[in-house]
């Protein structure tokens, strides 16, 4: 290096903003009042500071809704080479789990998206979650795209270190190129609460002579201003302001770039191959409870620089942690199984590919692989389809994602509204009815699923149970439950401070504490053994109580509701029959009891309705006495809603609310209804039984620290058996469905 001769760095420094599909209006109001406006006010101070942007489709298409003059602002920053944008996939799914055509459409249709909103088409796209599988390649390269950004432990995982991560890579997958950018964590952990001088000393630390390196940061547009207490950090003590002044003021040897300005200018610096992985906190959230608490804890006793040797899971061990993950993302598979069946049907003319006119706000369908325009009905469920591929209700890790139901409807939601147009081009406006046996849930056991225009119907063999039921006329899976299960995180709830109060505590800065939006919470831990599914079979204890069935602290003496069930399946031309049976056993005083369940399902062609049969056998040769509930679960998204209660001809309930608990004595009827979705759930049986309610409700991490979370309501009738030997009991039970 010459005498008195500067060294230099290129920075690249980026945002991803992201809004889930189904999030709430005022939720995203406020991050655009707290974040994203704020934001674009700062660099419209700063012009010489070149940024890289990223929206998610969902956000952009509440921006052109909401705030068109925003995306204007943007354009014009666009339009001056200030600010890069990203491209993605559409709806940012997890790309490594949708289907390979789904990859490349939804990537096509966002690039369209820009070009029509911003004018720009672009180069590079934002990996969701950054969750990466080489065979990812081959549809990045066939959907236009040059390259993405990956966490620096990824390319550490493919054995790069230090000077080699400021540069990047050329990769490959048959035949297909794209090239990879490692993205800084250190640089990443500073922004926001760290004084913006540490960056600058980062900086100054690895710049060369050549100026040849890149250090790139990308980072969340939420924690700039929308998450907890970061507005006050970024804006009122004016962190950004002054982080953008520094880079003004080293311009002379922090030279700010858009990454495909950056690769315009340098070859890449080798190839690379990189293994399956993501982020080094989310292998850990991947993994089951206690070995995501020893990852962490193993975390902290070796240092940074081996963590990338630390291997936690891969982040489709979400679908083997949340079976009900699983079945947003197998109901998901299915529907785009059903929406690629419908192309022909929904194909309306050849044209020459590519020129199609079927865009909505966020793009057009039609790619260069699109042999012709296509009906508006099928691309609709197309984007339905892609809508419910979002990202956010498929994971758990620092916020709710999983746990928040409402995020969970709405890719139901989106799901059964492409489904409902595929029923109508495959089987006209007309009753229909399919039966389908099936590995659904891809486990090998086997599923049964039973479809008409109204309803789908799904049974497991496990527990005989059904584990989803949709009523298509409003897309509103009323099974969208989720069981309480322990997470690594529960063990700090003992430790957490109220959100209101923290400021309070001595000592201790905002980000030092665990926070809890009420007292109390580690109190409300229970976990389920038994996923909170209906039509479950339950023998109790002769102690059980309301309290303790809803506490998980009963006896169970079957061996019923997890264990397999024989069945055999009959189609009619004006209903369908599913008949699940068990010869298990029932724990009496000493005795393991041999009894057998029967339950003869019937579901009508035309009609919302499921009749189960019911037969319970003594199969020894002395009398019993049994005890035994039948568990039903539904979920209409809100417990303490006035416009959502329970509903009986025979009683009056004092706390109707869907989140009350309570017994119920000599009852036939009992009904949920919610006059937000116009829906009424009735469950009915033959013979007066004892009810008890009682909500199921989750304690969650979110942004702004623990919360309760109301996931679904129980409600179980249940009876006294006495039942000579060989003796059976029967009765009738009855689940419908009405729109109001």
């Amino acid at each position: 290096m010459l005498l008195g001769q500067q060294p230099k760095i290129h920075l690249a420094f980026g945002l991803h903003n992201h809004q889930p599909v189904g999030n709430l209006d005022w939720v995203i109001a406020e991050a655009y009042d707290r974040a994203y406006r704020p934001f674009l006010d700062a660099l419209e101070r700063h012009p010489a500071v070149k940024v890289s942007l990223h929206y998610g489709g969902s956000l952009l298409e509440w921006l052109g809704e909401k705030q068109p003059l925003f995306l204007g602002r943007l354009r014009h920053l666009v339009d001056k080479g200030q600010v890069e944008m990203l491209g993605g996939a559409l709806y940012e799914p997890i790309l490594a789990m949708i289907p390979d055509d789904n990859k490349v459409e939804q990537i096509v249709s966002m690039s369209q998206a820009l070009t029509r909103l911003l004018g720009v088409s672009p180069a590079g796209m934002w990996l969701t979650e950054r969750v990466w599988e080489q065979q990812l390649v081959k549809p990045m390269s066939e959907a236009g795209l040059s390259w993405t950004c990956l966490d620096d432990t990824h390319f550490m995982a493919a054995g790069l270190r230090d000077a080699k991560l400021f540069g990047y890579y050329q990769t490959e997958e048959q035949g297909h190129y794209l090239q990879v950018f490692p993205l800084n964590t250190e640089l990443r952990r500073l922004m926001v609460h760290s004084a913006p001088e540490k960056i600058i000393d980062f900086l100054r630390q690895h710049a060369t002579a050549d100026g040849s390196r890149l250090a790139v940061v990308f980072d969340d547009g939420e924690k700039f201003g929308d998450w907890a207490h970061t507005h006050q950090i970024v804006y009122e003590e004016e962190w950004l302001e002054r982080f953008l002044c520094l880079l003004e003021d080293n311009s002379d040897w922090i030279l700010t770039t858009g990454l495909s300005d950056y690769r315009a200018a340098h070859k890449p610096w080798g190839r690379v191959y990189i293994p399956s992985t993501t982020y080094v906190e989310m292998q850990g959230w991947a993994l089951p409870a206690d070995q995501a608490q020893a990852f962490e804890e193993a975390l902290g006793t070796v240092p940074a620089a081996y963590h990338s040797y630390l291997r936690g899971a891969v982040w489709k061990n979400f679908l083997v942690k949340y079976p009900e993950a699983n079945n947003l993302h197998k109901k998901m598979l299915a529907v785009a199984s059903m929406v690629a069946a419908c192309t022909n049907v929904g194909l309306r003319q050849p044209v020459t590919a590519g020129c199609a006119d079927t865009g909505d706000a966020t793009g057009n369908a039609a790619t260069d692989q699109t042999p012709g325009a296509f009906r508006d009905d099928w691309v609709e469920a197309l984007h339905h389809l892609w809508r419910g591929q979002s990202n956010d209700p498929y994971w758990h890790g620092v916020f709710g994602g999983l746990y928040v139901a409402h995020l969970r409807h709405a890719n139901y939601s989106a799901l059964l509204q492409a489904e409902r147009i595929c029923d109508t081009l495959l089987h006209g406006d007309g009753a229909f009815l399919e039966v389908d046996q099936t590995d659904f849930a891809g486990d090998g056991a086997g599923e049964i699923i039973v479809r008409n225009k109204l309803i789908d119907a799904s049974f497991t063999r496990k527990g005989g149970a059904l584990f989803e039921l949709d009523y298509k006329p409003q897309a509103f899976n009323v099974l969208n439950t989720l069981a309480r299960r322990p997470e690594a995180y529960h063990r700090k709830l003992a430790q957490a401070v109220l959100a209101s109060e923290a400021e309070r505590v001595p000592g201790k800065t905002i980000h030092e504490l665990v926070l809890t939006k009420e007292p109390g919470l580690e109190r409300m831990l229970h976990y389920d053994w038994y996923r909170r599914v209906s039509l479950l079979d339950h023998f109790l204890h002769p102690d059980s109580r309301l309290e303790s069935f809803h506490e998980v602290t009963y006896g169970e003496q079957g061996d019923f509701v997890i264990e397999a069930y024989e069945s055999s399946v009959e189609a009619f031309d004006d209903r369908a029959v599913v008949t699940l049976w068990r010869e298990g056993h029932v724990w009496v005083r000493q005795d393991f009891w041999p009894v057998a369940v029967t339950k003869r399902i019937t579901i009508p062609k035309d009609r919302a309705l499921l009749t189960a049969e019911y037969e319970v056998r003594n199969n020894g040769d002395r009398p019993v006495s049994l005890w035994f509930g039948v568990e039903f679960n539904a979920t209409f998204l809100a417990g303490n809603e006035p416009d959502r209660y329970y509903v009986s001809p025979e009683v009056a309930i004092a706390e109707p609310q869907l989140a009350s608990r309570g017994e119920l004595g000599n009852l036939t009827i009992l009904g949920m209804r919610d006059m937000f979705w116009r829906l009424d759930y009735q469950l009915r049986w033959e013979k007066p039984a004892t009810v008890w309610r009682f909500p199921i409700e989750t304690i969650s991490q979110s942004e702004a620290g623990f919360e309760r979370v109301y996931q679904s309501s129980v409600v179980m009738p249940h009876w006294r058996l006495e039942l000579p030997a060989g003796g059976s009991w029967t009765c009738w039970l009855e689940q419908r469905i009405t729109q109001l």
